[in-house]
């Protein structure tokens, strides 16, 4: 997973135009190698205080064979060593079913209550995923902030509150007879809708578990335009050669992507998805579905739901920020393997947006 912090914002460049971009991918602990001096830009916060800390989840390497997780930690000083990191919150990564998926995060934190002149915040993802081993699987974001005294905080330890501060990712998770997959060959349509920043979008998913591939497209928030933010995208995941393409409809450019390992499009710890089953045969929040009964998942802020019968047909997956992805029941059978073959732009491609070095060693 590629990561990028702007609230506050990370040391260095920032980038989040595109998927996989270069200031995400930071790798060398504690800070991606990035050292600040005491004239660096620094975030002025309350000590003791509140803080929501935004990121986005630039691509997603989700592993299902150790899912990984992600934290928000803190430490005194101006280049402190890994060691003098202290964990303030944690939380399971999730499936995305799609390496080029980006998903913004707003975790609220309580801030240390120590006032400190040098000190940093950071995001780090424990990726587990053994395609992304080069400087080892974990990525980090920096950012330097000063804590300034708050006398309605001062009596208030950090002690006092370490329970709700870290979340206990590392709990026993248990299966559950709900937990299921979708059927090995399966299309269907979708509507993601973020309302924070207006993000509306809409497109069609083919999943084929025995021939190991997907494709996605996808038409944001009308689709007039070239950028992630308002184009048309097609995206073909070979499992099988290893090979990712994105492509933009409107301009007519391809970028090729190294892929992770296949994933199942499964619900439940029982396929190692991270996700506890919560209820039942309950209404589902969908509007397409509110006739429907839907089973629940959760991991952290996500809910995930199936229609609530033998074939496991995904219904939506919801956010307390509002943001939502809203599936209609598609159908299953074969696909036409035409529709896994990329457009004649993408073949000629031979420049790697992302990969790991191992991937690179196999292909090139």
């Amino acid at each position: 997973m590629h990561i990028c912090l702007w609230s506050p914002m990370q040391r260095g460049e920032f980038d989040i135009s595109t998927p996989g971009a270069h200031p995400c991918y930071r790798k060398i602990a504690p800070c991606g190698n990035i050292n600040a001096s005491s004239s660096s830009p620094r975030t002025s916060l309350v000590a003791g205080s509140k803080y929501n800390v935004e990121f986005q989840q630039n691509l997603n390497h989700y592993y299902t064979g150790k899912p990984g997780a992600l934290d928000i930690s803190f430490a005194v000083g101006l280049n402190p060593s890994e060691n003098d990191f202290r964990v303030l919150h944690s939380f399971s990564d999730y499936n995305s079913m799609n390496q080029i998926t980006q998903t913004n995060f707003s975790i609220q934190i309580n801030l240390p209550n120590e006032p400190c002149d040098e000190c940093i915040l950071r995001v780090r993802y424990l990726s587990n995923n053994p395609g992304e081993d080069d400087h080892g699987t974990t990525f980090h974001q920096c950012s330097d902030v000063k804590l300034t005294p708050n006398l309605l905080n001062t009596l208030k330890k950090d002690q006092e509150h370490k329970d709700e501060l870290i979340e206990n990712i590392n709990k026993q998770r248990n299966d559950d007879p709900h937990d299921c997959c979708v059927p090995e060959s399966y299309v269907n349509a979708f509507f993601h809708s973020i309302p924070a920043i207006d993000y509306r979008s809409e497109g069609l998913i083919f999943y084929d578990k025995k021939a190991q591939q997907m494709r996605v497209t996808v038409t944001v928030n009308g689709g007039r335009g070239n950028t992630t933010y308002d184009g048309i995208f097609d995206m073909w995941m070979n499992f099988t050669s290893g090979y990712q393409y994105y492509f933009n409809r409107n301009n007519g450019k391809c970028d090729l992507y190294g892929l992770d390992l296949w994933n199942d499009w499964c619900f439940g710890n029982k396929y190692n998805q991270s996700e506890d089953f919560v209820a039942a045969d309950v209404s589902c929040s969908s509007p397409f579905g509110p006739t429907h009964k839907c089973n629940q998942w959760r991991n952290g802020e996500f809910l995930f739901e199936t229609y609530a019968s033998d074939r496991c047909l995904p219904s939506s997956i919801s956010r307390p920020s509002g943001e939502r992805i809203i599936y209609i029941a598609g159908g299953t059978g074969p696909i036409p393997p035409s529709t896994f073959t990329p457009n004649p732009a993408c073949i000629k491609q031979k420049t790697v947006k992302h990969a790991s070095p191992q991937w690179m060693k196999l292909h090139f």
